[in-house]
């Protein structure tokens, strides 16, 4: 019988992945779990909705468990998803040198094959008994994340979508406006339909909003060892107030973000509703774009803001 050939995104959108993915039979992802090491606990794998959604700060605190090891080899980013169709790509032409071999390996197999590789090749500049932390800071492909790291755990980062882009557009002062809100919109609503589909059925999985880490992040460490099964008595918490702030476009000139410098927390730093200094004009298209996604994720109630 002809196994189901996986199909690449071609010109769709990278937020429109179908869940979930088919074509990947339990021995490709029992490889997977070989190839990665049965000796490497879950790496934890962090996804912000998009660039300057608070992700370096989140990692931050995470690192800070004495169990976990964070950017191995100083890979401070690991955008592998963005990969998956190209990853596809190769498969179909793998099949298409030898056509005999569409019966054995035709469908989505070298998804976690490459997941793992990547994953073993990460682990191989870590000490032993360390879990991996890493992290993306958006969630083009998100879909396939399930298929690429079946033995992984995922932690996504929300933040209000006009703080996003207001820091988006300190940081890259010549992106358009109109491109950056459609690219958070975009974003925002794969992240809640991934959360839809996959919240009661993916283990080692959250879901947090950038301000409630902010707010209280000795609360948010406690859910995060919860969820991927740290143990709460080791983290310092003591050393929570001694974080320095990373790449942060508020305590930055305009454009002139530097992620060499690590800056101490000044005691009025609030790097969010800075958004409030907006023009109109710019209030009515990010509402035009976006109101519905900022709604549905809980950071308004309609748009009379």
């Amino acid at each position: 019988m002809k196994k189901e050939t996986g199909t690449a995104l071609g010109d769709r959108s990278p937020y429109e992945v179908e869940w979930p993915v088919k074509g990947i039979p339990d021995l490709a992802v029992n490889t997977a779990a070989d190839v990665r090491g049965h000796d490497r606990s879950p790496a934890i794998m962090i996804y912000g909705v998009m660039r300057r959604s608070g992700t370096v700060y989140v990692g931050e605190l995470l690192r800070l468990h004495p169990d976990l090891e964070a950017y191995p080899n100083e890979m401070w980013e690991v955008p592998f998803l963005k990969q998956t169709p190209r990853i596809q790509e190769l498969q179909r032409g793998f099949i298409d040198g030898y056509r005999q071999n569409d019966e054995r390996m035709g469908g989505n197999e070298f998804l976690p094959l490459f997941g793992a590789s990547f994953l073993a090749y990460l682990h191989a500049f870590m000490p032993a008994g360390k879990r991996l932390l890493v992290k993306e800071a958006g969630v083009e492909y998100l879909g396939y994340f399930p298929a690429v790291f079946p033995h992984e755990h995922l932690l996504l980062v929300m933040r209000d979508g006009r703080d996003v882009v207001h820091s988006y557009l300190r940081t890259w002062p010549d992106t358009d406006f109109t491109h950056a809100c459609q690219r958070w919109a975009d974003s925002a609503r794969t992240v809640r339909r991934f959360h839809e589909a996959h919240a009661d059925r993916l283990g080692g999985y959250a879901l947090v909003k950038f301000e409630d880490v902010l707010t209280d992040p000795a609360a948010f460490i406690r859910e995060a060892c919860t969820a991927f099964g740290l143990d709460p008595d080791r983290y310092p918490f003591e050393r929570i107030a001694r974080i320095r702030v990373i790449g942060s476009s508020t305590l930055s000139a305009e454009g002139k973000v530097d992620w060499s410098r690590h800056e101490a927390v000044p005691s009025d730093f609030k790097p969010t509703g800075h958004w409030g200094e907006w023009p109109e004009r710019w209030r009515r298209k990010f509402k035009e774009i976006a109101a519905r996604e900022l709604v549905d994720t809980g950071y308004a109630l309609d748009a009379d803001w």
